[in-house]
């Protein structure tokens, strides 16, 4: 099932986290997969461990916030590849502050990379996949996107943004045979939740309180994500577009949190 033999895909922010486990979920099941990350050394890292895997990938210095950089990423992807079958948008950053203590650099900064980003990459990308008669654009949105929390108004916005944009690429790009679909995972098995974590003086606690909230009873892995993406690059999937796809482990099912009823 989803097989991606042949098939060339583009990971931005794969150096690490949910890009890393999506970059090596596609290359499992057949891709060759371009390491597009701004973080040179963890890029390598990510090629070489696809690498000992048996499977084959490329590292592309990339920083989406930038238009050069992404004209560059994809001109190396077809120069080495010579196709592209899938762009998955993942590369993005969190910004946690309220509205009063944000800054207008905090908001250009999450706006470019988690928005801007997304809409620079698919530009520069559909040209090719036009060529070839289509292919799967996966932006990697998050459930923030659906529903938020206090003083995430700038990264929710930047998400809700990737949302409508999916949407609306969907509809523009579908006679080209090419699909556009949102990926919006939960608590996911991160470094940057482990920074999360360790910064709570009670943090068994709030682990705990994390999981509780999980119909699930865990949190996403890296690879659960790669495993949704794998799908959406695949024909499995090709009567699916302009969708978000929440996991999350049954979060947001939940109406409230409380014991004893």
């Amino acid at each position: 099932m989803s097989n991606l033999n042949g098939q060339v895909a583009i990971v931005t922010g794969s150096g690490k986290g949910i890009g890393k486990g999506i970059a090596k979920q596609l290359s499992l099941k057949g891709a060759k997969v371009v390491v597009a990350t701004i973080d040179a050394e963890f890029g390598k890292e990510t090629v070489e461990e696809i690498k000992q895997s048996g499977g084959d990938a490329y590292f592309v210095e990339t920083d989406v916030s930038k238009e050069e950089s992404i004209i560059n990423m994809v001109e190396e992807t077809i120069k080495h590849y010579g196709q592209i079958n899938t762009l998955v948008n993942n590369a993005g950053i969190t910004v946690f502050k309220s509205i009063e203590e944000a800054t207008v650099e905090d908001w250009d900064s999450i706006i470019n990379i988690d928005l801007r980003g997304t809409f620079l990459c698919s530009k520069h990308v559909i040209s090719e996949m036009k060529k070839q008669g289509g292919g799967s654009i996966i932006n990697i949105s998050s459930n923030h996107s659906i529903a938020t929390l206090p003083d995430t108004d700038m990264y929710a916005a930047a998400k809700g943004g990737v949302n409508g944009m999916t949407r609306g690429m969907a509809l523009s790009l579908g006679k080209y045979n090419i699909r556009v679909n949102a990926i919006c995972p939960g608590f996911t098995n991160t470094a940057h939740l482990k920074n999360w974590f360790d910064s709570m003086d009670n943090e068994e606690e709030v682990r705990k309180g994390v999981l509780d909230l999980h119909a699930t009873s865990r949190i996403n892995e890296p690879e659960d994500i790669g495993k949704l993406a794998q799908y959406l690059a695949s024909d499995d999937s090709e009567m699916m577009t302009g969708e978000h796809l929440v996991i999350d482990g049954g979060l947001s099912a939940r109406l409230y949190n409380a014991e004893g009823y």
